[in-house]
C-alpha cells in the first residue's frame, strides 16, 4: 500500500533514483545484457543511460565483462550486476532446527550453518541459539559486514510482516514472538520476517517456474501445508497475514482430528502424519505387504522408501494424500484461478505416487475450458529455496523503486 504523506518530492534527483533503478533491475533480472539491450527495454535515451552506467560501475554495482558479435559497427559491450555488492542472511526456522544461510544479491548461497533443538523448546530459547547463530556467521564474515542488508527470517504461522512479529505458529506452538523488536536490539540492519511458505514463493518468482507467470499458487507439502499465493507478480498475504494457510482449510466435516483443535483439515488428511497413519491402517487388511512388521515403528521415510521398492499399502497411502490435497488445490483454483500451481515441500520426495492421487481428482473436478490451459508443476529450485526466499525478503526491499523519504536501499549505502 502507498502511504502518500511519505513519497518523495518529485524531481531530478527522484527521476534519477528511479532510472537507476529501471536499469538495476534489467541486468539482475535478465543480464547480461549490452547498453543498447537495456536502452530498449526501458526507453531510455542512449545518453542518459550511458550516464547511469557508468554511475554504477564506478559505484560498483554493475561490471563490464566483454564484447558480443557484431552485425556491422561496434560490437556491443555487456554489462552485468555485480551480484557481490551486497550480502543477505536467510533464516528458516523449522520444527526442529533453524538454518542460516549467507547469500549474495542474486540470492545465490555462500554458506550454511544448522542449529538443532528439541521439538516443543520455547520461542525464547530457539531466539536465543538463533542470536548465537547469526553473530558466528557474522563474525566469521567480518569482511562483508559493511556490505550487509539485513537478515530475512521464514517461519511456519501466521506472521505480521509489517511488525515483525509471529502472531500463531501452531507447528511451533509459539504465539506473540516480536522476533524483528528482540533481533533488532541485537544486529544493526533490517530484520524482516514473512511466512516460510511466502519465503519460498518468492525464491519461485525470482528463479522457479514463477518466472514465467504473474499468477501461480505454491502449495508446500511435509510435516504441515501451506500456500503462498502470488498474484500480478506480488504477494497476497491478506488482512493480518493469514492468507494461504490451506492446511486448515476443511476437507471434511467429520474427519481426522488436527493438531489445531478442528477435524477435517487438508493437513489431517494429506501430510506426512496422514500418510503414515493411513499406510497403518491398510497394514490391518493387507498382511503380505513388506511394512506388516513395522506397522509400531513406522515413518515417512520408511513408507517412501517401501513405495518406492512397489508396497501397495505405501503406495495406496500416497495416492490417497494426493486426492485428499487435490480437493484443497481444485477449491483454491477455482476461487484464485492461477495460471500455475507449483508443488514443494518435503514431501513431494514422493511426487511420483502423490501427484497420481492429484491429477485423478484435478481431472475429474475441472471446468474443461481452464483444464486446457492450467499447468501443475513440482518446483525444481531445491531444499535451500527457503533460506533463499528468506535472503529474498531482505534483497527486495534494497531493490524497490526508492519514492519513499527515509527509504533504506542499495542506492544509498
Amino acid at each position: 500500500m502507498i502511504v502518500l504523506e511519505n513519497l518523495r518530492r518529485g524531481n531530478k534527483a527522484l527521476i534519477k533514483d528511479i532510472n537507476r533503478a529501471l536499469v538495476l533491475d534489467q541486468l539482475r533480472s535478465y543480464g547480461p545484457l549490452s547498453r543498447t539491450d537495456i536502452a530498449k527495454r526501458t526507453k531510455l535515451g542512449l545518453s542518459t543511460l550511458t550516464k547511469i552506467t557508468d554511475d554504477l560501475i564506478a559505484q560498483g554495482m554493475i561490471k563490464e565483462i566483454g564484447e558480443g558479435d557484431s552485425s556491422g559497427g561496434r560490437r556491443p559491450v555487456y554489462l552485468e550486476f555485480n551480484s557481490n555488492y551486497g550480502y543477505a542472511l536467510g533464516v528458516k526456522i523449522e520444527e526442529r532446527r533453524i538454518i542460516l544461510a549467507l547469500t549474495n544479491l542474486q540470492a545465490e548461497v555462500l554458506e550454511k550453518s544448522y542449529i538443532d533443538y528439541s521439538p516443543g523448546a520455547p520461542a525464547d530459547e530457539v531466539i536465543g541459539a538463533l542470536i548465537q547463530g547469526i553473530s558466528k556467521m557474522m563474525d566469521k564474515n567480518k569482511f562483508l559486514v559493511h556490505r550487509w542488508l539485513g537478515i530475512g527470517i521464514a517461519v511456519s504461522g501466521l506472521v505480521d510482516k509489517n511488525s515483525g512479529c509471529l502472531i500463531f505458529s501452531t507447528l511451533l506452538g509459539w504465539g506473540e514472538v516480536p522476533f524483528r523488536r528482540i533481533l533488532q536490539g541485537k544486529f544493526p540492519v533490517p530484520i524482516i520476517v514473512d511466512n516460510d511458505v511466502n519465503a519460498y514463493a518468492l525464491a519461485e518468482l525470482a528463479y522457479g517456474y514463477g518466472r514465467e507467470v504473474g499468477n501461480f499458487i505454491l502449495a508446500t507439502i511435509g510435516v504441515g501445508i501451506g500456500a503462498g499465493l502470488v498474484l500480478d507478480g506480488k504477494i497476497f498475504r491478506g488482512e493480518f497475514g493469514g492468507a494461504g494457510e490451506i492446511g486448515h482449510m476443511v476437507i471434511y466435516g467429520k474427519g481426522n482430528s488436527c493438531y489445531c483443535g478442528r477435524r477435517g483439515c487438508l493437513e489431517a488428511h494429506a501430510g506426512e502424519k496422514f500418510i503414515v497413519n493411513e499406510t497403518k491402517r491398510l497394514l490391518t487388511q493387507e498382511k503380505d505387504s513388506i511394512l506388516y512388521g513395522e506397522r509400531s515403528t513406522l515413518t515417512f521415510a520408511r513408507v517412501l522408501k517401501a513405495a518406492e521398492d512397489g508396497d501397495c499399502c505405501a503406495r495406496q497411502a500416497f495416492w490417497t494424500a494426493g486426492y485428499n490435497l487435490g480437493i484443497g488445490l481444485v477449491n483454491l483454483i477455482n476461487i484464485m484461478n492461477p495460471a500455475t500451481i507449483i508443488l514443494a515441500g518435503e514431501s513431494m520426495s514422493g511426487q511420483e505416487f502423490l501427484l497420481c492421487g492429484i491429477r485423478e481428482l484435478l481431472q475429474t473436478n475441472f471446468f474443461t475450458k481452464y483444464q486446457e490451459k492450467f499447468d501443475l508443476r513440482v518446483s525444481a529450485l531445491g531444499d535451500d529455496a527457503w533460506e533463499r526466499g528468506a535472503a529474498i525478503l531482505v534483497i527486495n526491499e534494497h531493490f524497490r523503486e526508492p519514492i519513499y523519504r527515509g527509504q533504506r536501499t542499495v542506492y544509498s549505502m
